[in-house]
């Protein structure tokens, strides 16, 4: 995604759009499995500069299972 693009781009761009607001976005897309699969590397950049934003990703507890699921298949797959 054009997000996730950006983000890539360093700490400043994550600084950036989370001082633009998009985190509120972020977390109402979380709520959609359609987007949850795209959403994890983009939750992956904010919560390495922002760890604060934990709290938030962890208040449900499909989003931490969707999230370590991922986390684990990247593992298993880096290891075969």
């Amino acid at each position: 995604t054009l997000l996730r693009q950006f983000l890539d781009l360093g700490p400043w761009a994550v600084n950036l759009a989370l001082s633009l607001g998009i985190f509120p976005y972020v977390m109402k897309l979380l709520q959609s499995a359609e987007y949850r699969q795209n959403l994890v590397g983009i939750w992956a950049r904010i919560l390495a500069f922002d760890r604060s934003c934990q709290v938030d990703l962890v208040k449900d507890e499909t989003n931490i299972q969707h999230f370590c699921h991922h986390l684990m298949i990247g593992i298993n797959t880096s290891q075969a």
